[in-house]
């Protein structure tokens, strides 16, 4: 049983690796990678806290505030925690259905019936690479969120002024980015389990023809 489990931890790793576009780093670079992604979003829940500060201390002083600058101001509200778990409820449904059907033609302006069998498989493929940048670009907003609300929450037991404001909402808006990222990432698993199964998750390899230079 353990050996079982040891065997499957480097494939997990492969896989989340893979899913991350971290697949061609060698260790230390992913290391790297994830150790870069903290440190962004660490300064990221600081700085939130910031603008938001000084966007309240403008409101407060009279000056006429920008769209973005209210956005900061008012902090998480209703308006900002809906997003992310009706993005989680789509990509959930999804997901399901992926896993009880069949795969779709790729999206695109060609006509299926025209195109070969190596066209669609590639055209999947490039589908599969699309909802991997996906990830990793709602991954980065997660984690940033997440970080902003530990920042936030942290500051506001200290008593620092604002940092309690939309503490709430800044969680159910950290829940629902946390949500639609678990269900990317299942709707990922069961869309790369369907190309696994066509054959279609590699590029062919071209062998060179006997005879030729080099060969």
């Amino acid at each position: 049983m353990r050996d079982r489990e040891g065997a499957g931890a480097p494939a997990r790793l492969a896989l989340a690796a893979e899913l991350l576009l971290l697949d061609g780093l060698p260790r230390i670079g992913r290391a790297a990678a994830g150790l870069l992604a903290v440190a962004v979003a660490a300064g990221w829940g600081f700085a939130a806290l910031v603008i938001h500060e000084h966007e309240l201390d403008l409101r407060e002083a009279g000056n006429a505030l920008s769209p973005m600058g209210t956005l900061f101001a008012d902090a998480s509200s209703p308006l900002t925690a809906w997003p992310g778990w009706a993005i989680a409820a789509i990509l959930g449904l999804s997901a399901a259905r992926l896993r009880r059907g069949g795969l779709e033609p790729p999206a695109g302006r060609s006509n299926p019936r025209e195109q070969t069998a190596t066209e669609l498989r590639a055209g999947l493929r490039r589908e599969y690479a699309g909802a991997r940048w996906a990830l990793v670009a709602l991954g980065v907003l997660t984690l940033a969120d997440l970080a902003r609300l530990a920042v936030s929450g942290v500051s506001a037991l200290i008593s620092v002024a604002g940092a309690g404001d939309g503490l709430v909402w800044m969680g159910v808006e950290a829940g629902g980015l946390v949500a639609a990222t678990i269900a990317l990432i299942a709707w990922l698993l069961s869309f790369r389990g369907q190309l696994e199964r066509i054959g279609a998750l590699r590029a062919p390899q071209t062998r060179p023809r006997r005879g030729a230079p080099g060969g």
